[in-house]
């Protein structure tokens, strides 16, 4: 196997992460373990990391460091332009939950939000606020923070939809256009990770990956309301929790279409030679 694994140590689930590499011991892969430092941009290298080889990251802290680390390839399944609620929408159009969601920069998001509620999450994957119901008194409350230290500002574009009844959602997992494997993660609100995945929210997670997608790997959150399925958002793999999925077909089928992808990728150049 040419791939390695890069895992962050001090992961927020530390009994996963362990759980984690013994997997990808198991399946045979090099695995080297980093902790990440909050305040930072910086990544670790462990000198047994050798970089003419493909590597896999894995842990949340990876994901803002995505784009100062090139050399780590394919490392982090990430970027910032395609993992976007409104990119979502385009891709995958009314397949979406909420399709008809309203675009916003913050000052239009606060003129429309009146003493009703609507659901508001920002357009960027990112943890500025958490997205959730709000009025304009709850969504100014949420906001004063992000603002006061920088992280958002009147071009932040903010996402304005009417509340959804959601009823049950799971999360699939997509590796190179197929989905490998899925687990549900609410019900009614509640944590659950043993529902049964019905087969038309595997269908949806397919018709996403052949219309678009947004990484070579990812994870798809998609939600019952009513009798309706449709798509929630897009998550980076790296920095996604599997829940009730199985962790070690994610792993090899991760591993595997990397491995594919580098061999295909350098027997071409070979070619060109």
């Amino acid at each position: 196997m040419t791939v390695q694994w890069l895992l962050q140590g001090n992961h927020p689930h530390l009994s996963s992460i362990r759980e984690i590499e013994q997997i990808l011991r198991d399946q045979g892969n090099d695995v080297a373990v980093v902790a990440l430092k909050g305040n930072s941009t910086d990544i670790p290298l462990p000198e047994t990391l050798d970089l003419s080889r493909p590597t896999v990251c894995y842990g949340p802290s990876f994901v803002p460091r995505a784009l100062e680390y090139p050399r780590l390839s394919p490392g982090i399944f990430f970027d910032p332009a395609t993992f976007r609620w409104s990119a979502f929408r385009d891709g995958w159009g009314d397949r979406m939950l909420s399709a008809d969601a309203l675009v916003a920069n913050l000052p239009e998001a606060m003129a429309r939000i009146a003493s009703e509620c609507a659901f508001v999450r920002p357009d960027e994957d990112s943890k500025a606020f958490d997205g959730g119901p709000y009025d304009r008194k709850t969504l100014t409350a949420a906001l004063d923070p992000a603002i006061s230290k920088g992280r958002i500002n009147d071009r932040t574009q903010i996402i304005i939809a009417r509340p959804i009844q959601v009823d049950a959602e799971w999360r699939t997992f997509i590796v190179g256009g197929e989905v490998v494997a899925a687990s549900s993660y609410r019900y009614n609100g509640i944590g659950n990770m043993n529902l049964h995945v019905p087969h038309r929210a595997i269908d949806l997670a397919f018709e996403a990956a052949e219309l678009w997608v947004p990484a070579d790997v990812f994870c798809l959150d998609i939600a019952l309301s009513g009798e309706r399925y449709g798509i929630v958002e897009a998550n980076c793999f790296n920095a996604a929790r599997f829940y009730g999925a199985d962790a070690g077909v994610i792993l090899e089928s991760v591993a595997s279409f990397v491995d594919r992808k580098y061999t295909a990728a350098n027997d071409a150049r070979l070619t060109t030679l």
